[in-house]
């Protein structure tokens, strides 16, 4: 399974949270602690938003493991943002290791060509982001039938092979046309209805009983929301955390924070990146994360319409 971060607060350096924590995203490409196969080597990614340039975020991603990749390291201490994602890639079995396979993805259609003719909705689209750590079940089985419910934009614009980009896909189809103006209520209810869709056609296939692992990450470039979730019920769920405080700073010896005490800077993690329990908590499992643009972060359960095993 991958692990993800995602920071949202006062503008900070690419490489303060990527690199200098003890246990940073870098260090989980070699050694997570909260999975069986310590190594997500199967390529990277990071994405990042600049508001004074674009509402559009800027995506890096490479094939390459993280742990290895001096371009991010040269660039990143260069780059100061508010919002950004990084995610290391284990690649679920029978999936390729290839650079469009790796998180996070951009929402809507990515060509040159597309670029001179957007919808407004297209348009909109294109200031989304999204990363993904687990697998949905019975993926295989209801793929034909999940692509052929997608709107024809969204369907051309999938580019890997992933199961990731196609709940991507889907989520960017409930939300609709709130995604010319999203809150994070919208946000929040597309992800919910995109994975209740998921794991109904999982169910309309025969193929209830087999594990999903969803835990999802969105953003607008202004808010964010994130699961963690599983199914069924007896599956254990894959590790999430979230950590508030006035401000996370790494100068000198890495401290993790210097207002424990604040909430203005929030960490969603597949696992904490420093040890201060003032600052981490666990999400639970089947729960639902949001992150407003001022900062008000919030946990409530993820309650799905599902039928029974």
């Amino acid at each position: 399974m991958c692990r993800f971060v995602a920071y949202h607060g006062p503008p900070i350096g690419l490489d303060e949270l990527l690199y200098e924590p003890d246990h940073s995203i870098i260090h989980q490409s070699t050694d997570a602690e909260e999975r069986e196969e310590p190594l997500n080597g199967d390529g990277w990614g990071v994405g990042w938003y600049d508001p004074d340039r674009s509402p559009e975020p800027a995506v890096y991603r490479e094939v390459r493991p993280a742990w290895s990749d001096e371009n991010m390291m040269q660039v990143s201490p260069l780059v100061e943002t508010p919002l950004y994602f990084a995610h290391v890639r284990a690649a679920s079995p029978g999936l390729a290791v290839q650079q469009l396979n790796c998180h996070p993805f951009p929402g809507g259609r990515h060509t040159l060509e597309d670029r001179r003719d957007r919808r407004p909705v297209e348009e909109a689209r294109q200031e989304l982001m999204f990363m993904h750590n687990g697998g949905l079940g019975a993926y295989e089985d209801v793929l034909r039938r999940l692509r052929e419910d997608l709107d024809e934009e969204l369907y051309f614009g999938i580019r890997g092979s992933t199961d990731s980009e196609h709940a991507f896909a889907v989520i960017q189809d409930r939300l609709g046309e709130a995604v010319l103006d999203p809150d994070v209520a919208d946000l929040a209810a597309a992800v919910r209805d995109g994975l209740e869709y998921l794991e109904r056609l999982k169910h309309e296939v025969g193929r209830g009983a087999e594990t999903t692992w969803a835990n999802f990450c969105l953003t607008d470039g202004e808010s964010v929301v994130a699961t963690r979730y599983a199914s069924p019920d007896d599956v254990p769920a894959q590790s999430l955390y979230v950590g508030e405080a006035g401000s996370f700073v790494s100068r000198g010896e890495f401290c993790g924070t210097d207002s424990p005490e604040g909430d203005a800077a929030t960490l969603i993690a597949s696992e904490a990146l420093f040890e201060d329990d003032r600052v981490w908590r666990e999400v639970p499992r089947n729960s639902l994360v949001t992150v407003t643009p001022d900062g008000e972060t919030a946990i409530a359960p993820l309650d799905l319409d599902l039928p029974a095993v």
